[in-house]
């Protein structure tokens, strides 16, 4: 695997080092979270009290010295590697605007999705303010290349914080690559295929490469938008219903998180059906700082791991022995810190680009490939390699994600503000039948169904996620909470 300070098949440990403001290179799966048309994220704070936003600025800027990459660009240098820079850096934006209903939180995050980053120019996160004097919703809006969930809510606490007690600067943190950790932790990497077949692909690849642009997959991401827009559908419990199934998953020897696993596939079986069989499996990302003791430092930056594995809801054993199995997997897989899922590498990183951000939407998207000349040439090569990688790709794509931040340990009050508390938008594709984000704060939980619907194409599957949230609330025996609203 490749390193900064040793890149000898690609040119050597001096590759980067013209590069102004250079923070480090990205791994290829940072590579393609950062061109990907559906890998945006959110964290929502909601917050009791009158948010002043010119102190809200300051607090945004102030928390920007200590965490580089909410200012970063991206670099891409002449061998096609690409690299994270301050150079030329772009303070990260807040918009604000009225606060006219519960909801509006999430039609601004719509608005966001629209909207795509500019990575080359930076800045890679932005802020909106939905605000009253009463209540507001600070959201945190991100390319996910340069954070994860955890990330984004810490981000939102230390904002707050600072909100509250205004200091100057601090020292900056760099996080460094995911990758690199792993080798110096000893965690395991299980590899998707073996070392002669990726040779064999990046031969290939290298006999026939595609370069793209920033605006070749800014043309994929606009087209995507006028074809599909996201959506969420939100389950919440209070405290005490929290505390109510914390109690009920312990007496059951289950996790929050296989419980509502196990909810959500047993509900979406019973009312949109059984998924095809090669999508009967289920990717669990997981945070990879939790186990790495206490020197990991509390940075923004993307440090997922994730493993996959077959699981069918089985509707002819009770929902609590399904829970249980599921549970019993994760915890297994867990313990092997494997990231097999993740695992992107070995490949050489213009491929990684080519079958993963291109090449999965040829078809899909004509109109795009027909707006660039990198665009059109690869859609004329057919034969190229980063179809067949794209088509295996694409089959063995997991059926269900399940990304639960957890329980968050934040500060309740800050200043004369209060947090009440979070939600968490995960990315949202039509390639994903069910994507489940969670997090809890301050006993107050909220999981959120993610997915997209057709521009023009009604509310259909919208109805169904509902319905889905409400059979899900039933089977984890809340079924007073089910309502005919979204969120």
């Amino acid at each position: 695997m490749m390193k900064d300070d040793e890149m000898n098949d690609r040119g050597g440990k001096d590759r980067g080092i013209d590069i102004p403001g250079r923070l480090r290179r990205l791994s290829n799966f940072e590579r393609y979270l950062l061109w990907s048309a559906e890998n945006n994220l959110a964290a929502v704070a909601r917050i009791h009290g009158d948010v002043h936003e010119d102190d809200l600025r300051r607090a945004i800027d102030s928390v920007g010295a200590v965490h580089p990459l909410m200012s970063a660009r991206v670099v891409i240098d002449g061998h096609h590697d690409i690299w994270f820079s301050t150079d030329h850096a772009q303070k990260a934006t807040l918009r604000t605007v009225p606060r006219t209903s519960e909801e509006q939180w999430f039609e601004e995050v719509r608005l966001e999705y629209l909207v795509p980053f500019k990575p080359v120019r930076g800045p890679m996160i932005r802020f909106v303010l939905v605000c009253s004097k009463e209540v507001s919703e600070l959201i945190a809006f991100s390319q996910h290349s340069i954070c994860d969930g955890i990330s984004l809510a810490n981000l939102l606490r230390d904002i707050l914080a600072s909100y509250a007690n205004p200091v100057e600067g601090g020292q900056a943190i760099c996080p460094p690559r995911a990758t690199d950790y792993l080798d110096k932790s000893g965690i395991i990497s299980l590899k998707f295929t073996y070392d002669a077949d990726i040779d064999h692909y990046n031969n290939q690849w290298q006999n026939k490469p595609h370069y793209f642009s920033q605006e070749d997959f800014c043309c994929i991401y606009k087209a995507l938008a006028g074809r599909v827009r996201h959506e969420i559908v939100v389950l919440q419990l209070e405290p005490e219903e929290t505390m109510d199934l914390v109690s009920r998953c312990r007496e059951n020897a289950a996790t929050v998180t296989s419980a509502l696993t196990a909810a959500f596939l047993a509900a979406y079986q019973e009312i949109r059906g059984q998924l095809p069989e090669n999508r009967r499996t289920i990717q669990v990302p997981f945070d990879l700082r939790r186990r790495l003791g206490a020197n990991h430092g509390d940075f923004l930056g993307f440090f997922v791991g994730a493993f996959k594995f077959p699981f069918a809801y089985d509707s002819k054993r009770s929902f609590w022995k399904n829970a249980q199995e599921l549970q019993e997997i994760i915890r297994k897989r867990a313990e092997m810190i494997d990231t097999s899922a993740i695992d992107m590498e070995p490949f050489d990183p213009t491929l990684v680009d080519a079958f993963t951000n291109c090449a999965p939407y040829v078809d899909l998207l004509p109109e795009a490939f027909s707006q660039t000349e990198n665009l059109s040439a690869l859609a004329r090569d057919r034969d190229n390699i980063a179809f067949e990688l794209c088509s295996k790709a694409v089959y063995n794509l997991p059926g269900t994600i399940s990304s639960n931040i957890g329980r968050l340990y934040f500060p309740e009050t800050y200043g004369s503000l209060r947090l009440d508390r979070m939600f968490f938008v995960a990315p949202a594709s039509e390639a994903f039948p069910l994507f489940i984000a969670g997090v809890s704060i301050n006993d107050r939980l909220a999981f959120s169904l993610n997915y997209v619907e057709r521009v023009g194409g009604g509310d259909a599957l919208t109805g169904d996620m509902i319905r889905i949230r409400n059979r899900a609330l039933e089977y984890l025996g809340f079924p007073e909470e089910a309502s005919d609203r979204a969120i």
